[in-house]
């Protein structure tokens, strides 16, 4: 329950792990369906002898089901590079409120033209419909990876972004990493495909590294799960209360200046996504710092919601900020849907 509101009421609990089966894995055509329960990490090991991978880095992918991953929206460092959950997801069954079985897209990366159903189930925490097969897209393994990391000031780390981003070079994953226990920054580059274009992204990242006065070392492969494996938790660790701000690519580095004032105590932006995670400590404190936080995302262009906290912190607040102008669609997508307000009520936006 990190993530949302609080429910309103809570009457039945489903566990859906025994829901946990591979379909059907088309390794030609690079689709896989599964079964809602299972988890992530299962699923990887039945793709694994085909060489392919589902490249989706969801938090936690021992515990982390493909249902919940997809009615979570739950994406990974890779997403600039491999696209988000919404993307890779072309196919679900779900049931709905009333017992009834719906299927939308397909088992085929293109479908018929028409509303896109998938897309409205993926990210509504189930406050529309029970999630119970999802058909997604897989990708060939990368023959070759490696991390670059940089360390400096936060304005060598950003410039040295800033160059990246204008270059020709094509990384899995670019983050910016700021703790307060630390003076230094570091960014980190996931570079991944065939080995001579793994050399030649590393090869250009000194070059870089060289010009803005940056300390540098590519991270064998032990640390290199280690650093992504962190990163890819860091949202749903139970040791902090974190924010997710996005703005503009242009804005994160006069947002990250002004959240220098707030408690917190470890910064990780997607700068490739716009996206800034936030970790504070679990106190009241930190709760209370949710308005200001938000004012300032929106002045940046951007917003900003409570991504992860217990939930006695969270209520009596909205954990999604600002309602958007779209609520009262939303409102009655979900009337349609779920008419009696049985499923996860009050979790989503504005208590929907």
């Amino acid at each position: 329950m990190a993530l949302g509101n609080p429910p309103r009421q809570l009457d039945v609990v489903m566990n859906l792990v025994k829901l946990n089966r591979v379909i059907e894995h088309d390794a030609d055509n690079l689709t896989v369906s599964a079964q809602c329960g299972m988890t992530l990490a299962a699923l990887r090991s039945v793709l694994y002898p085909a060489k392919q991978f589902l490249p989706i880095d969801g938090p936690f992918p021992e515990r982390a089901t493909i249902g919940g991953i997809a009615a979570a929206n739950l994406n990974g460092p890779r997403r600039s590079s491999y696209g988000s959950v919404r993307d890779l997801v072309i196919g679900l069954k779900v049931s709905l409120a009333d017992g009834e079985s719906i299927k939308a897209g397909g088992k085929v990366v293109k479908n018929v033209a028409g509303y896109d159903m998938c897309k409205l189930f993926v990210g509504s925490l189930g406050t529309l419909g029970i999630i119970t097969e999802v058909t997604l897209r897989v990708t060939p393994m990368a023959e070759s990876a490696a991390t670059f990391i940089g360390r400096g000031t936060r304005k060598q780390a950003l410039g040295f972004i800033d160059e990246l981003s204008r270059s020709a070079l094509l990384p899995a994953a670019i983050f910016l990493l700021g703790e307060k226990t630390q003076g230094d920054w570091r960014v980190a580059v996931w570079c991944e495909g065939f080995a001579q274009g793994v050399e030649r992204h590393l090869r250009d990242l000194q070059a870089m590294a060289g010009r803005g006065k940056l300390i540098y070392e590519v991270a064998g492969p032990e640390n290199h799960n280690a650093l992504w494996n962190k990163l890819r938790d860091f949202p749903l660790e139970p040791h902090r209360i974190v924010y997710r701000v996005t703005v503009r690519r242009s804005a994160i580095s006069d947002f990250i200046n002004q959240a220098q004032a707030w408690n917190v105590t470890e910064i990780v932006s997607d700068t490739s996504m716009g996206t800034i995670w936030l970790g504070l400590p679990v106190d009241r404190r930190a709760i209370a710092q949710f308005a200001e936080i938000e004012s300032v995302a929106c002045q940046s262009g951007g917003h900003a919601i409570l991504f992860s906290a217990p939930g006695s912190l969270k209520t009596g607040i909205n954990v999604w900020g600002k309602s958007p102008e779209t609520l009262s669609l939303m409102r009655e997508i979900k009337r349609r849907f779920d008419p009696n307000g049985l499923l996860n009520p009050g979790r989503f936006l504005s208590a929907i």
